[in-house]
């Protein structure tokens, strides 16, 4: 009979009791979900930058193709640029890649432009076709060219990059006035 009351003393001296087991385990699911947590909406911020940052490069490409026409022309002259305000006026598509005689392809989308596509060789944003493996992006970027009220010489020009993700769709728009070059 004592060892009976030995044995059991020894495996309640000895052991850990279910209630002090599930609390342990409460206690370390609670000091895990913190953090993880943390880090998926770390991952998810870090998506959203990376994306805003992609569409400032894609619009600011967009002015700078507008600006490379205007310096295409020759010295006080604007003429492509006024070609393209009734084409632009409601949104065009402008490639970042040259096409024939050294000159960017603008046309006109009406009140929807296409995606971007992703050329996989060059690691380029484009419209054309060349041949080359191209992935539909979600970035979309429209152009906007107006002639200032008043101004004979002045445009502006809007490069709107659009996208859509899990967080909803977001924009940015970059604008710019535009004279004819002096040099």
């Amino acid at each position: 009979m004592n060892r009976i009351k030995e044995y059991k003393n020894k495996r309640i001296k000895g052991g850990f009791s279910l209630v002090e087991t599930l609390v342990a385990t409460a206690i370390i699911v609670m000091a895990t979900v913190g953090p993880l947590g943390l880090a998926g909406s770390a991952l998810s911020q870090a998506n959203y930058i990376k994306d805003q940052i992609v569409a400032t490069f894609l619009a600011q490409e967009g002015l700078e193709i507008m600006r490379n026409v205007r310096d295409s022309q020759p010295s006080g002259t604007m003429a492509t640029i006024s070609n393209y305000v009734p084409i632009c006026a409601s949104g065009c598509i402008v490639s970042g890649t040259k096409v024939v005689s050294n000159t960017y392809a603008v046309d006109g989308c009406g009140t929807t432009c296409e995606p971007l596509q992703f050329n996989t060789e060059s690691n380029i944003y484009e419209y054309e076709e060349s041949g080359a493996t191209l992935i539909p992006t979600i970035y979309t970027r429209t152009i906007k060219v107006y002639q200032v009220p008043g101004s004979s010489n002045e445009y502006k020009i809007y490069s709107i990059v659009s996208w859509e993700r899990g967080y909803g769709k977001r924009s940015i728009e970059l604008t710019e006035n535009l004279f004819p070059r002096t040099w």
